[in-house]
């Protein structure tokens, strides 16, 4: 199915890397863009009816020099339910979040509170660690949503609640698989919180420099040593209505967000889970959030974001009737020349498209398992790692759109794909997309 790349494209390939990795934006080029119309799914018969028919993914965004403005349903591509002991429907939302390009850190931290606190580059939101409920209702020992929901949560560990709203608590497995997450590169971004910190899996630069090889990010929290809950991690100790149960087999320690404590330099991470430093996608840094697993790969406490926001939230996406903002009519466009792939599946057939191409373009897909580069030439550095193959060449239809179906070997379950496209419209100038990962379920 693949051949070696032509020596004419491959050097555009590497030129034009350069020159696309000059002056980007990763609020602007995280996202996953439905450029091809793909809708819901589900192994659930009922719950497929039911969205089969929702436009998946981001579904446009525009941009200001202040803020991006992202569309979508809340409906992901990758396949979503069944949710056992869940009444609740995943339906169509129409959010359009607003995500600071420009984030500043907080003097005072905002809680993280019920609801949406950010969202992934799906478009789908994430909520914090809590289930809303409490022992007794006291609002003292507060429910952890992965303990007390986890049960109901599908194997991209989301669910929906009672308004309809598909959202995750911790680290989206099925969406990390489409971003190409694994212990083999740095994370990418899989998120941004409402303060418009990015959010990245679990996989990091050991030292904040960006030297030291990767690591999983640990956090910094750890469960108490307690076998009663009669006092908080601060040290307040509580009357007796404020008790929590005893530990036990019925209320096992961290089943309570308040099982939890903070030590400093425990782990790599601060207390909004999180922390500065270099990443691929800010060479000269950003405070960033990191996803934490466990041991045995497991969410682990606060999952995403810690008690609350390392910055300055926008507001604007936060409580009764937020997440539907109108950008003002000054706003952009954002039609990247862009990949979106899908259904990478061993043994299956993938689905690629290559949008935002302009009519009649001569498009080619790279294609590369050694790596994403760098790729040292006298074009610049290149954004695929030798040996570099390709599929086509392919000529976009009058949208500018390429849709392209490849089959996918069996022996490559597991592995990581890193692609580009190489896109020469009529009469203009060669031209890169973003690089794309992903991991072959």
């Amino acid at each position: 199915m693949f051949h070696h790349i032509p020596q004419a494209v491959l050097a555009f390939f590497v030129a034009t890397s350069l020159l696309s990795a000059q002056g980007s934006d990763p609020t602007l080029e995280a996202w996953r863009l439905n450029l091809d119309g793909t809708t819901g799914t589900s192994v659930d018969p009922g719950i497929n009816a039911s969205i089969s028919n929702i436009e998946a993914d981001v579904t446009g965004a525009v941009y200001t020099n202040a803020h991006v403005f992202v569309d979508a349903e809340g409906i992901p591509s990758h396949t979503i339910g069944p949710w056992n002991f869940n009444p609740n429907t995943a339906t169509a939302r129409n959010w359009t979040w607003r995500i600071p390009r420009n984030p500043q850190p907080a003097t005072t931290h905002a809680e993280t509170s019920l609801g949406q606190i950010g969202t992934m580059v799906n478009g789908v939101p994430f909520f914090n660690m809590s289930d809303g409920r409490s022992y007794h209702n006291r609002r003292v020992w507060e429910q952890d949503a992965i303990y007390f929901e986890g049960q109901s949560m599908d194997v991209g560990l989301g669910h929906p609640q009672q308004t309809g709203d598909y959202h995750y608590h911790s680290y989206p497995r099925l969406l990390a698989g489409q971003r190409g997450d694994s212990p083999r590169d740095h994370s990418p971004i899989l998120g941004f919180a409402f303060d418009g910190y990015p959010i990245y899996g679990p996989y990091a630069f050991l030292n904040p420099d960006g030297t030291g090889g990767l690591k999983k990010m640990e956090t910094s929290y750890r469960l108490r040593n307690i076998t009663q809950r009669r006092s908080l991690p601060d040290g307040t100790q509580l009357s007796s209505g404020d008790w929590g149960p005893d530990v036990s087999s019925q209320y096992p320690l961290g089943c309570y967000l308040q099982d939890n404590e903070y030590v400093v330099g425990l782990g790599d991470l601060d207390e909004f889970n999180g922390r500065f430093g270099m990443t691929p996608e800010y060479p000269q840094g950003t405070y960033a959030y990191y996803m934490t697993l466990d041991a045995s790969g497991e969410p682990a406490y606060p999952y995403l974001v810690g008690p609350t926001y390392y910055g300055v939230v926008d507001s604007a996406n936060i409580g009764p009737g937020s997440g539907h903002i109108s950008p003002p009519g000054t706003a952009v466009d954002y039609t990247p020349l862009a990949l979106y792939v899908n259904d990478v599946v061993a043994g299956g057939i993938a689905r690629i498209a290559v949008g935002n191409c302009g009519p009649g373009a001569r498009v080619f897909l790279g294609y590369s398992l050694a790596g994403s580069g760098p790729l040292n030439t006298p074009w610049g550095v290149g954004a695929l790692s030798p040996p570099i193959k390709s599929i086509g060449p392919y000529t976009s239809n009058i949208n500018g759109l390429v849709s392209i179906q490849a089959p996918v070997p069996g022996m490559m379950q597991g592995k990581t794909i890193y692609a580009q496209a190489v896109s020469t419209p009529q009469g203009g100038t060669t031209t890169l997309s973003s690089p794309a990962r992903v991991t072959v379920q």
